[in-house]
This record gives structure tokens, sequence and C-alpha cells, in this order.
């Protein structure tokens, strides 16, 4: 079975942009399944954008040693190479648990390393032997990034331990630039030049990386089978929102619904509802970049208030829940769908993390005392939070108020937090 992760030393090294070139270069071969390490909802949609195969997370927090082994074996078969793009720098995670070494070594998958070697050169012999001797991790070898010359390259071959081969390097290139906003890179809903990028960065790619000796590198034992024991019970309608305000969703949680529940995706920005849906989704995203066209749109609002009063059971997550708030202060107040007598600054500092949930009620599938593992990532904060009613206490994270979170409504709930839903401890959470 080949397949390999693409680590770095840090964040900001060019692993999103090189990881898509390779994914793009490859699949003009050969069938890829590209991955993601950790929580991430940016990246994958750049993968996927390169494979036209839809990008899969692999998060070990969340989802457990046995969860991960299960998606990469499941949304690898039928595949001739898996390529996984590591997150932040190769041991970054809780100290360096839950970290891509981490994954690496449950995964019993080779490391391909890219180095930044834009103020550096000889020095990245020892970075690169740092990395795979601190944590005895299998690193095949290297790519180096943002070469500015050919001595400059040779400066860098030659510093290379042994054990290690060099693959190539990608020259320095403004075209690769991809922009960045405050929850990291543009997302592709966002990125009119998404595509240009990812076939420059390919074409880079063709010329300068030796890809048959990246595919030797490749090769791995095989994984277990995965197991699927998810079986159909309903046929109910799941209404989802998704456009450019709400799109952070993990390809895993929406096939596991679609196995119980018909999907209807509807947008808010559209003013679009569903009726007769027997429950809704609102994950998260950026309602802050929205927030004028939010407020306008009626039919989508006034549908949701009613579902939520109804008892609709309703998730929303981060984004979601700020949509489902009162209202929404930014250069002024924006009012919002009004479920949560909650009010949302939407700039302030950046949360970002792994959390522990616990619940402290029975709350749909979730029973009193379970625990949840999930993740935080925004810049809002509450101003004031009137509600009384949380479903969760964090043991880690921030939480909406006062280190609690899952603000409820009927049955509504509300979270900061992002959930996995292949961790069969988390399931879902109101569904």
């Amino acid at each position: 079975m080949k397949r390999f992760i693409i680590a770095s030393d840090r964040s900001g090294s060019g692993k999103t942009t090189i990881t898509s070139g390779i994914v793009r270069a490859i699949s003009k071969r050969m069938r890829v399944r590209a991955f993601k390490a950790g929580p991430d909802f940016i990246d994958p949609g750049y993968l996927t954008k390169a494979s036209r195969e839809a990008s899969i997370n692999l998060d070990l927090w969340m989802m457990g040693d046995q969860g991960v082994i299960n998606s990469l074996s499941k949304y690898s078969r039928g595949y001739d190479v898996s390529i996984i793009e590591g997150v932040m720098g190769l041991y970054d995670g809780i100290n360096t648990d839950y970290s891509t070494a981490s994954l690496s070594k449950v995964t019993k998958t080779p490391v391909v390393l890219v180095i930044n070697c834009s103020n550096v050169s000889s020095t990245v012999g020892a970075i690169i032997q740092g990395l795979r001797s601190y944590g005895n991790v299998d690193v095949r070898g290297v790519i180096f990034n943002k070469v500015g010359s050919e001595t400059h390259y040779n400066y860098c071959k030659s510093s290379v331990p042994d054990g290690v081969k060099v693959l190539g390097r990608i020259p320095f290139s403004r075209d690769l630039e991809v922009n960045t906003r405050h929850l990291g890179l543009v997302t592709v809903e966002d990125n009119q030049g998404v595509e240009m990028i990812i076939e420059r960065a390919s074409r880079l790619v063709e010329d300068n990386v030796d890809l048959e000796s990246l595919l030797d590198l490749a090769e791995s034992d095989s994984l277990p089978e995965s197991k699927d024991d998810l079986n159909e019970t309903s046929r109910s309608t799941l209404a989802v929102a998704y456009d450019e305000a709400f799109s952070f969703y993990y390809k895993e949680n929406l096939d596991l619904l679609r196995r119980r529940y018909n999907l209807v995706f509807f947008s808010p920005l559209e003013n679009e509802e569903v009726r007769n849906a027997d429950a809704v989704y609102i994950g998260g995203g950026y309602p802050e970049l929205h927030m004028e066209l939010l407020e306008r749109n009626f039919v989508t609002k006034k549908w949701i208030k009613e579902s939520a009063m109804r008892e609709v059971p309703i998730l929303a997550e981060c984004g979601g829940m700020m949509y489902l708030s009162s209202s929404l202060v930014g250069d002024r107040k924006y009012m919002m769908a009004e479920v949560f007598d909650i009010e949302i600054k939407v700039k302030d500092k950046l949360t970002i993390g792994y959390t522990r949930l616990r619940a402290t009620r029975n709350v749909g599938q979730i029973v009193k005392g379970s625990i949840l593992q999930g993740h935080e990532f925004h810049v809002s904060s509450p101003i004031s939070v009137e509600e009384k009613d949380f479903a969760f206490e964090n043991e880690i994270g921030k939480g909406i108020f006062e280190k609690r979170d899952g603000v409820l409504v009927k049955n509504t709930v509300g979270t900061y937090s992002h959930f996995h839903f292949a961790n069969s401890g988390t399931k879902t959470v109101v569904f």
C-alpha cells in the first residue's frame, strides 16, 4: 500500500501548496486520495481541488487511534496512493502527542519533509536530523522549498544526513503565494485563483521533484480492513447549511450522516429554507464576513427560529452558533436568528486548540457524564450571555461562557467546539 505524509518543522513552510502540487501531479497518472492531519477545515479544500476527490481528515485527538486507522483504510480503498498533509510542525500537538509524528507511528506511514530554505542553507541538515531523531520518526525523504539558486540548492543538499533522500526543490515563486486571513488561508470557496495556483504548483513539482523516487519511498505495510458497523436506521431529511459563510464540515461526518439521513443543502446567503426538515446542521465558517446579508435574509432566519421553537433537533457549531445568536457586533450590531440570547463580538483574540467536554446532562445521543473531544477555532467572543442551560463543561478549552459549552434551547445545541463523528464515543450531539 503506497502512502506517505508530507510534514515540516513549522507552519508557513509551504506544506499545503507543495502537497497540493504533488497531489495534482501524481493524480495525472494514477488515483490519489488526499488526507489532512489535524482539525483543519481549510487545507482539505485545496487538497480536494488538487485531486478532484474529497480530502479526508485524520485527527488522533478527536477520532482515536482506531478511528484514524479505520478512516485511512476505508478512504484509501480503490486508490493507488494516499498522500497525507501534516499539521503545523512534525511534533506539534498536545506536547508531542496527537501530532503528525504520532500519526506517522500509529498508521505506520513514512514521512517526507518540506523544508523552507529561504533563510538557511547547510543548516537544513541539522534540522532534518533533529526532526528524524527527536522522536525516532521514519523520515525517508526531503523536498526543499523557496530555493534561490543552484548553488543554494547544492549547499542544502550536501548537508542532508544519510538515509534521507533528496527528492528535489521548489524555486522561490511569488505566483505560489496564497492569501491568508484571521483563521488561516482563504477558503477555496472565496479564492477564485485556487485552480491556477494548484496547476502552477503542479508544474513546478513535475519539473523539479523526482516523483518516481517519491512513490518508491511510499511503500508501506497494509492497514487492517476498516470496520463499518453503522446501520441505516431512517431516511429522514437533514438540512445542512452550506455556502461561503458556512463551509466547515468534515467529509466523513457528512458521509456518516448520509447513512441515516437524506441530506438537503441550503444557503443562508441565498435566503433558502428546507421545509419539513427533520433536523438541521449548521457548521462553522465565516459568518462575520457576511453579516449584512445574513441579517437581511429573513426567510432563512424565520425558518430556523420556528424550527427551533418546534423542537426540531438542530446542531450549530461555532459559526453556526454565532448565526443562531441574537446579534453579531462588528462595525455595528447585526441581528441574527435570535435562537440564543447571546451577543457576540466577531473580532477578538484567536482561540485555537483541542477541547474536552463533559456532558452535564443527557442531550441527544450523549449520556450525562460522557466525554467528548473536539476543537475550537475562532476569533469571536461573547459580549453578553443571558442563557442558563448548557450541556457541557469544558475540562479543556474555553467554551462559550465560564468554561461551559453547548448552549441549549429546546432541542437546539450551539457549541464553540467542532466534533468528528467517526469516534464512536462522540456520535452526534443531537441527531
